[in-house]
């Protein structure tokens, strides 16, 4: 095994972290899941900078949180901060010898490629089953991707298994893409056994399930897309499941039922990155004709604030911690009766407990998503059975 010892580098006036030594000598004490992402961010380490969040996290086959928690256990304060010590290191000489041989860099078994390990199981007479399970629990299923594992154990299931099987092979963008009701309604089987065929596929859960699909879905053709098209594709359907699946819906339908009855709305931004996503929020709003406004400048939403009464609602967009402005221009709103839809990733340093919360999640899709689920609840007649309006 190779000795890599940390550079000391600077930034303008900063010291710089080596994330490499980081990466190589921090796995002793990780969990397998941190393992596999210090080993994928080894691998891919001089094009982790051109690639976007939604990207690395569908490659990766994790959440963009799980990315985020990542990148703190190392010691970055966040994604960007990781990456933007990766771009600094990555054209180091020293960096590029290391990571020609990355087997030498980090002497993990998960290196060690499938034959190799089947070899090792032999040597040491380790049976079929206990060197699947080990091989799935470092990322190295020995039988192939799931497309191809689900079509070699056809004959194996169970005839309600066989079906949702049959459903998946059919058309596995749309599996890996659906909720467990879709699946259970496209293959005409309840919902428990869609929980059921994932275990049997050799997945943890309907999740795995999903997101080895994903990734296998990247590379079957017919799709008339290039394979990065589809890759970032197949990422963004990711994102969107899974923030629907973090969703609450009774807290959607309350919102939209607020913005229903609202004789103003007032929509403010916690920053650059929100005040987008609020304009089009106005935007969609006033054009199914409810006054709507924007409020992204921290000098006057005190004051707009508290212009606001008990038959007005305030919409908080914020991805990152709200500043002091935008803190004092909600604890006003509340103070003049106006109720608060919260939509952040972060609501412990301004949720209230009559707030209604929803969170985007860390990508832009999840605050995308959001919108177009107001909107067109707002836009949407309400049901006889006084049912879900979106």
């Amino acid at each position: 095994m190779m000795t890599y010892q940390p550079v000391t580098q600077t930034q303008g006036t900063h010291t710089a972290m080596d994330i490499v030594y980081h990466l190589v000598h921090g796995l002793a004490d990780s969990s397998p899941q941190e393992t596999r992402l210090a080993r994928f961010f080894l691998e891919n380490f001089f094009q982790l900078p051109d690639a976007s969040m939604e990207q690395l996290a569908a490659r990766a086959g994790v959440s963009q949180a799980t990315l985020q928690q990542f990148a703190r256990t190392i010691g970055c304060s966040d994604m960007n901060d990781f990456l933007g010590q990766v771009r600094h290191q990555r054209d180091d000489s020293r960096v590029q010898q290391a990571l020609a041989v990355p087997s030498q860099v980090l002497g993990d078994a998960a290196w060690v490629d499938n034959e190799t390990l089947q070899y090792l199981a032999n040597r040491g007479g380790v049976a079929k089953d206990v060197l699947e399970r080990f091989s799935h629990s470092i990322g190295r299923d020995t039988d192939g991707d799931i497309i191809t594992r689900i079509r070699q154990r056809l004959a194996e299931f169970s005839q309600q298994e066989s079906r949702v099987a049959q459903a998946i092979l059919d058309d596995p963008g749309f599996a890996a893409s659906a909720t467990i009701d879709q699946l259970a309604q496209a293959a005409g089987v309840s919902p428990a056994t869609i929980t059921r065929f994932a275990r049997a596929a050799g997945c943890d859960d309907i999740r795995d399930l999903r997101m080895k699909l994903a990734q296998a879905s990247t590379a079957l053709p017919g799709s008339g897309l290039s394979s990065r098209w589809q890759q970032r594709l197949n990422g963004i359907q990711q994102t969107l499941n899974q923030q629907l699946e973090t969703l609450l819906e009774p807290a959607v339908t309350r919102a939209i039922a607020l913005l229903k009855r609202a004789n103003a709305i007032h929509i403010f931004s916690a920053g650059a990155a929100d005040t987008p996503f609020a304009s089009l929020l106005q935007y969609r709003l006033l054009t199914q004709g409810l006054p709507a406004s924007v409020c992204s400048d921290p000098a006057l939403m005190s004051f707009t604030a508290s212009m606001l009464n008990s038959g007005q609602a305030m919409i908080v967009l914020a991805s990152s911690v709200p500043d002091g402005a935008l803190l004092a221009a909600v604890q006003q709103a509340r103070k003049q009766g106006a109720e608060v839809i919260m939509v952040t990733s972060d609501p412990g340093a301004t949720a209230h407990a009559k707030d209604i919360l929803l969170s985007p999640g860390d990508g832009r899709y999840g605050s995308l998503l959001i919108i177009d689920l107001l909107c067109d609840g707002v836009a949407a007649e309400p049901e006889a059975s006084g049912g879900s309006e979106f």
